[in-house]
C-alpha cells in the first residue's frame, strides 16, 4: 500500500493527519492565489491582446496582418485560443481581469504539485512549493501564452504519475486544446512518448494501450484551424539555435536560471532510486527534460514542475507525514487559532491584490521609451520602422494608421531573409541601409545605439525629431512636423 493510500484509508476511519482547520487552509489558498496575482508585462503582450481583441471583433482568424507592412509569410497564429481568452479577461476586468487568468492558469498548476505531494511531511511539502515558486518564476511572473502551457504540462505530469492507464484516455483532448493555445504542447508530446516508450518496456498493459492513445494524442494536435500547417510550421520554426534569448543554453545566464535547474538535477539522482514503481518512464522523462532545458532555459521552468510532480513518491516515502491511530482531539482554543490565522492570510491577500490587480507594470532592457510613442500617435498614417522588442508595443498604440517593420512574432509572420534584413537596419550594416532606401518609410524609430543608421537618416531625406539616450525618432523630410498626445504615459499596462 503507498503511503498516499495509507494517508486517505486513515482519513475515511476518522483520523487526521492534521486537524482539521479549514478555515486556516482556506486563507492559505487564498494568499497563494494571491501570489500568483504577481506579474509583469511582456513585451509580446500587446500583441497578444490586440490579435485576441481582432479575432472577437471580426469572428474569425486570417492569415495577413494589417500590422506590418513587411509581413513575407502566412500567418499561422498557433496562439489564437489563449489570445481570445485574453481579450475576453481584458474586456471584461481590464487589467485586473488578465492577471486573474494568469493567476488562475498559474494556481491551477501549483495545486497539482501541491496534490502531488500529498502525503509528505507539512514542512517538505512547503519547501518544495517554494523552490517550485523560485524554479518557476521566469514562466509564472509575466502575462502570456506559456501560463497555459505551465498548466497543461502539469496535467499531463500529474496524469502520467498518478493515475492508472484507462484513466489517461482524456490526453488526446489536452493536446487537442494545448495545441490551440500555445506552442509548448511540442514538449508536452516529447514528455508523452518518452513515457509511453520507456513504461512500454516492462508493462504489456500499457504497451497495448499506448499503442492507440500516444498516436490518437499526437493526431489531436491537428485539430487546430491550420491542420498540419502547424506541425510544417513549427517543424521549420522551433529550434535551438533561434537567437532569441529565451532560447539560449542555461548555463550563458546567471544564478537565478541554472541554480533550480542543478537542485531539479540533484533531486532526481537523489529521488529516482528511490521510487518503488515507474521508475524507467520517470528516469527517462527527466533525463529528456534535463538535457532540453540546458539547450533551451525556456524549458527550465517546465523541468522544475516535473520534477517535483514526477519525484513526489520518493519524497513521500522519505518524509512521510505522521499518520496517528486515533482521531486528533480538537481544543476549544483551536477555532480561535484558525479564525486569527484565516484572517491574518486573508488580509494579506487582500494587501497584495490591491497592489497587482490595479497596474500591470513593464519595464527592463527590452521595454520600450513612451515618449516616441506619444510623438508618432498624431503621426498621418504610414509606415514605421522599429525595433524587434518595441513593434507589439507600436502596433497597440499606432497601428494599424501606422504599419510597423518588425515585432515579436518574428518567424510567425517573417522569414529568415527579413529577420536577417532587420537586423542590418538595427547594425547600420549595408544591407540594411539599402533596404531602407528601397523602402523609404514614413517614420523610423530605433534604438539609440543604432547610431550608424542614424546618420545615414540625417544625411539621406530625413530629419531627427526626437532623440534621447534610448532611442531616436527621424520623419522624412517632405513629411509635416508632428504633434504630440495629450493622453499621458504610465509604466502601467498598456502605457
Amino acid at each position: 500500500m503507498s503511503d498516499r493510500e495509507a494517508l486517505a484509508r486513515l482519513e475515511r476511519k476518522g483520523a487526521r493527519a492534521v486537524p482539521r482547520a479549514w478555515w486556516p487552509m482556506a486563507g492559505g489558498a487564498a494568499l497563494a492565489f494571491a501570489a500568483a496575482t504577481y506579474s509583469r508585462a511582456d513585451a509580446d503582450l500587446w500583441g497578444h491582446l490586440r490579435y485576441g481583441l481582432d479575432a472577437l471583433e471580426a469572428g474569425r482568424l486570417t492569415s495577413v496582418d494589417p500590422y506590418s507592412f513587411t509581413q513575407d509569410r502566412p500567418w499561422i497564429n498557433h496562439e489564437w485560443m489563449s489570445e481570445v481568452q485574453t481579450a475576453v479577461a481584458w474586456w471584461l476586468g481590464g487589467v485586473a481581469g488578465l492577471v486573474l487568468l494568469k493567476a488562475a492558469l498559474v494556481f491551477g498548476a501549483f495545486w497539482l504539485m501541491w496534490d502531488a505531494l500529498r502525503g509528505a511531511a507539512l514542512g517538505v511539502r512547503l519547501a518544495l512549493m517554494l523552490f517550485a515558486a523560485v524554479g518557476t518564476v521566469h514562466i509564472t511572473s509575466a502575462v502570456r501564452p506559456q501560463a497555459w502551457t505551465f498548466l497543461a504540462f502539469g496535467l499531463l505530469c500529474h496524469a502520467l504519475a498518478f493515475r492508472r492507464l484507462d484513466h489517461r484516455r482524456w490526453l488526446p483532448v489536452l493536446f487537442a486544446l494545448w495545441a490551440n493555445v500555445h506552442g509548448g504542447w511540442v514538449v508536452g508530446l516529447g514528455v508523452l512518448g518518452v513515457w509511453a516508450a520507456a513504461e512500454s518496456l516492462h508493462d504489456r498493459d500499457a504497451r497495448r494501450q499506448w499503442l492507440w492513445l500516444a498516436p490518437i494524442s499526437a493526431l489531436a494536435t491537428v485539430a487546430t484551424p491550420y491542420g498540419w500547417r502547424l506541425w510544417e510550421f513549427l517543424l521549420t520554426t522551433v529550434r535551438p539555435e533561434r537567437s532569441i534569448e529565451e532560447w539560449q543554453p542555461i548555463f550563458t545566464k546567471d544564478a537565478g536560471f541554472w541554480g533550480p535547474w542543478v537542485v531539479a538535477v540533484m533531486l532526481g539522482v537523489w529521488a529516482v532510486r528511490s521510487l518503488r514503481v515507474r521508475r524507467l518512464p520517470v528516469m527517462a522523462v527527466l533525463l529528456m527534460l534535463a538535457w532540453s532545458s540546458f539547450r533551451v532555459m525556456r524549458i527550465g521552468s517546465l523541468f522544475v514542475e516535473a520534477s517535483v510532480i514526477f519525484l513526489a513518491p520518493a519524497v513521500i516515502a522519505r518524509w512521510p507525514a505522521r499518520l496517528p491511530v486515533l482521531p486528533v482531539s480538537r481544543s476549544r482554543a483551536e477555532p480561535l487559532v484558525a479564525g486569527y490565522l484565516f484572517a491574518a492570510a486573508g488580509a494579506a491577500a487582500i494587501w497584495i491584490g490591491l497592489h497587482t490587480l490595479t497596474c500591470l507594470p513593464f519595464g527592463g532592457p527590452w521595454a520600450p521609451e513612451m515618449a516616441p510613442v506619444r510623438l508618432l500617435s498624431a503621426a498621418p498614417a504610414g509606415r514605421v520602422v522599429t525595433f524587434f522588442d518595441w513593434g507589439q508595443y507600436a502596433l497597440w498604440h499606432l497601428g494599424p494608421r501606422l504599419a510597423v517593420s518588425m515585432d515579436g512574432r518574428r518567424e510567425t509572420v517573417y522569414t529568415d531573409a527579413r529577420l536577417r534584413e532587420h537586423d542590418a537596419i538595427v547594425l547600420g550594416e549595408p544591407e540594411g541601409l539599402e533596404t531602407l532606401a528601397r523602402w523609404r518609410a514614413e517614420y523610423v524609430w530605433l534604438p539609440a545605439r543604432s547610431t550608424a543608421t542614424r546618420d545615414w537618416l540625417v544625411a539621406n531625406g530625413y530629419r531627427l525629431v526626437y532623440s534621447s539616450d534610448e532611442s531616436f525618432v527621424a520623419v522624412r523630410d517632405d513629411l509635416p512636423p508632428l504633434g504630440t498626445s495629450a493622453v499621458p504615459a504610465r509604466p502601467c499596462f498598456p502605457g
